[in-house]
């Protein structure tokens, strides 16, 4: 089978593999989509000169960098796409009151306001102050409403990159990075491999010193994902500071991306019985437990001049709501930054999105119940997913924030062959999962595993993938499909202990 990729403006732009889910999640976050499946034998061919050399170029790229994935049952659990559908019944009625109660006909007109509605700008800078503790308050004309974070990434790449230029950032990592700089601006995404542990601040300055002297192309600034995608870990704040310092005698950007920044929960709660002497598969644990954003730290303290710190948010993750494409760009002393990603996302954010964000950002007493319990509930499935993992001795970071781990399913023996052969089984079993190689991960046997499931999708995952690993335990008491009524009855009970009703 064969995908076609639909540009914005409705022209074909691609015919090639089917997508992965993770790599379809990072296709539509860059605003393209896949809009029909057809066989190889119809699917349609064009003249090169119906397209630029420049689309061409991207689309070349993108075929060779997106992995084509598995055939899926009809009834697959899709644990692939990094999507909290945890938060979603909490959500979801305040914003249809939203549209119910605020939408009049002026909203069915353009925007009229450059950076975004005026309404959501001023609420948006109200829970930004409220949850993310700027040191400096963050106001609506520091703001700007894009179709997605990803978008708003894409058009401050645009802003800030020239032809052949390139951003730094920390792999593993989301491939929908790549999206933002390789397909439409034509720059470069600059892997920098992590090292087995966090560096010292002075380590972690030479660490990215090195990557700048060996990267084959100017470097225009550094991506810091904090919480990070796919480990679930969140980067210790003398790590952030070394970077603002490093982007400061770089003179380069400091962009951090927080779209998990309030899908921060703690260690994951645990029922396994194992003790670390019985795991001979080591466990990551996450340098820290507590986020802070960078519009908290001390700039001045730093020595780091504020124009070149910019903050991403939206409401994908933390409010479950990747469909309807609303992000922010944060940037308080960079006013031209400001107003051309202003004029970059003119016409791009839809009335009824930013109506809905308006409607969960207007309550804040409201919104923060919500926060409160969505962490309960991802900490929870965390930890689930986490003693599945121990229970077969499978080596896994451990998350701390976010609705996902990273765990070595294919083993540390993997090749990249066994890893294609085991995304084959897990698909064949009826779940679907990222593989490792799409997130630019140097080592084989690592897949990313969504937990942000409706508890009975999670249930049914998990088993699903204890059938397809060959690694697995196989007696029947040996199986944690054995042991996991006890995760059901320890979330009821935390649900009944935190005083939290479930509809």
């Amino acid at each position: 089978m064969r995908s076609v990729l639909l540009a914005r403006d409705g022209g074909v732009m691609m015919c090639g593999s089917v997508l992965t889910g993770a790599a379809l999640e990072a296709v539509v976050e860059g605003q393209m989509a896949v809009v029909a499946m057809m066989s190889p034998l119809v699917c349609p061919t064009f003249p090169h000169n119906m397209l630029s050399h420049r689309v061409q170029k991207s689309l070349n790229w993108l075929n060779n960098a997106l992995p084509a994935s598995p055939p899926y049952p009809e009834d697959v659990v899709k644990m692939d796409s990094a999507e909290n559908w945890l938060v979603r019944p909490y959500i979801l009625p305040i914003m249809k009151d939203a549209i119910n109660s605020i939408l009049e006909g002026e909203h069915l007109s353009y925007q009229k306001s450059y950076g975004g509605n005026p309404a959501l700008l001023q609420a948006t800078s109200a829970m930004l102050n409220k949850f993310f503790l700027p040191r400096s308050p963050v106001q609506p004309d520091h703001i700007v409403a894009g179709a997605g974070a990803a978008a708003i990434l894409d058009s401050l790449d645009f802003a800030i990159c020239d032809l052949d230029d390139g951003l730094l950032i920390d792999a593993p990592m989301w491939e929908g990075f790549g999206l933002a700089s390789n397909l439409r601006n034509d720059d470069r995404l600059i892997p920098v491999a992590r090292p087995p542990s966090y560096l010292s601040k002075e380590q972690a300055i030479a660490h990215y010193s090195k990557a700048i002297e060996s990267a084959p192309c100017r470097i225009r600034g550094i991506i810091v994902c904090n919480p990070q995608n796919p480990y679930g870990h969140i980067y210790p704040q003398y790590w952030m500071e070394a970077m603002l310092q490093f982007c400061e005698g770089q003179d380069i950007h400091y962009i951090s991306d927080e779209i998990y920044g309030m899908s921060t929960f703690g260690p994951p709660s645990s029922s396994s019985s194992l003790s670390a002497s019985e795991k001979s598969e080591p466990i990551f644990e996450s340098p820290e437990t507590a986020f802070t954003s960078v519009l908290s730290l001390d700039l001045r303290k730093l020595s780091v001049n504020p124009a070149r710190v910019h903050c991403i948010y939206g409401i994908s993750k933390d409010l479950g709501s990747s469909g309807l494409r609303l992000g922010f760009f944060i940037t308080q002393q960079n006013p031209d930054l400001r107003h051309a990603l202003s004029i970059l996302n003119r016409f791009r954010v839809s009335n009824a999105s930013s109506l809905m964000g308006l409607g969960l950002f207007s309550d804040l007493l409201a919104l923060e119940v919500i926060i409160a319990r969505n962490k309960i509930e991802l900490r929870k499935a965390a930890g689930y997913v986490g003693d599945f993992l121990t229970f077969h001795n499978i080596s896994f970071y451990r998350p701390t924030a976010g609705c996902f781990l990273w765990a070595r399913l294919g083993g540390s023996s993997a090749t990249k062959e066994s890893d294609a052969a085991l995304w084959k089984q897990f698909a064949s079993a009826g779940v679907a999962l990222a593989i490792g190689g799409a997130f630019n991960e140097s080592e084989q046997g690592w897949f990313r595993i969504t937990y942000a499931l409706p508890e009975q999708d999670l249930q049914k995952g998990v088993r699903r993938i204890e059938t397809a690993m060959p690694r697995a335990k196989k007696k029947p008491e040996e199986l944690w499909t054995a042991v996991e009524l006890d995760y059901v009855v320890a979330l009821k009970c935390m649900h009944f202990s935190e005083g939290i009703v479930l509809e």
